[in-house]
């Protein structure tokens, strides 16, 4: 794939060409909050063509998921020499689940990505290939694998149960890490995965929130934990800014069916030390009936 040129006078300082208005430092961004970040700056550029630089020094993102690869119209891709040869200001985006909450209550609509490399695209249709005619493909990433936060770790059995569950209902099931943190490929194979899917089920993490831009014609299900205690943390912050919302991290696109997590007793594994903690939980078969009820195109009972 091209990497996006900026335009240059003959000084080799960025003109105003594109109307690169301003940078963001997305470093200490992970995955879902990239996806956030791009759908907030995607959707200044459709009100005023505006454009942006990232500033980027992540250790791994940078190289395996820059914006600017899947986001061509919205991020130029511009040097940090370039962003300060244009002494563009910095775009603060504030607390992003707040401010992007509210602007998406305004302007309720998905995002898109902008830009796709051909290998993505052609690994995609192979994998489309390969699966069996007449079976609905359904594509889950169980996010057994999030020790910092438990209330939005899901439990492998409750993952299992949807599974089969699915399986006797005709679908082809396809885990995107069959086993804790252990990924069937890297990031174009999961946006492959994703673009041969016909419904995704995942949780609060970032793959999640890659799925709601770049398949937003697709139906989504989202298993979350309660957002509460999040929410009465950034209060204050929410006051502030003064903004009506609250803070908020499900996906934005207004069509996702949200199903709220409870909380159970589990075992979880800390390097070779078992632990007993309350970790989030959810009934597979119910879960199961709302993907084929989304598939079926059903409203959500």
């Amino acid at each position: 794939m091209q990497r996006a040129t900026s335009p240059e006078d003959h000084t080799g300082t960025p003109s105003s060409i594109g109307r690169v208005t301003a940078y963001i430092d997305v470093s200490e961004m992970r995955l879902g909050d990239r996806m956030a970040c791009a759908w907030f700056a995607q959707h200044r550029h459709r009100l005023s063509g505006e454009r942006f630089a990232a500033i980027d020094r992540h250790p791994t993102l940078s190289a395996d998921f820059p914006l600017p690869r899947y986001f061509a119209k919205t991020f130029v891709d511009w040097t940090e020499q370039q962003i300060a040869l244009a002494a563009l200001p910095q775009w603060q985006q504030g607390n992003l689940w707040i401010t992007v909450t509210n602007a998406f209550a305004l302007a309720p609509h998905a995002g898109h990505f902008e830009s796709l490399p051909e290998s993505v695209t052609s690994l995609a249709l192979e994998l489309r290939a390969k699966s069996p005619p007449g079976r609905p493909r359904v594509l889950i990433h169980v996010l057994d694998d999030a020790p910092y936060n438990l209330a939005r770790r899901w439990r492998r059995k409750d993952a299992n149960q949807l599974a089969e569950a699915l399986r006797r209902q005709g679908c082809e099931v396809v885990l995107l890490n069959p086993t804790a943190a252990q990924f069937i490929g890297g990031f174009e194979r999961m946006l492959a995965e994703m673009l041969a899917a016909d419904i995704f089920v995942g949780g609060d993490t970032g793959p999640t929130h890659v799925f709601a831009l770049l398949c937003a014609d697709k139906p989504q299900v989202a298993l979350y934990p309660s957002m509460l205690r999040d929410q009465q943390n950034f209060a204050h912050e929410q006051a502030s800014l003064g903004l009506p919302l609250p803070w908020n991290s499900l996906p934005k696109r207004p069509d996702i069916r949200v199903i709220e997590m409870d909380r159970r007793r589990s075992l979880i594994w800390r390097g070779w030390q078992p632990l007993i903690r309350r970790t989030g939980a959810f009934d597979g078969l119910k879960v199961a009936r709302q993907v084929m009820d989304a598939l079926a195109g059903q409203p959500q009972a």
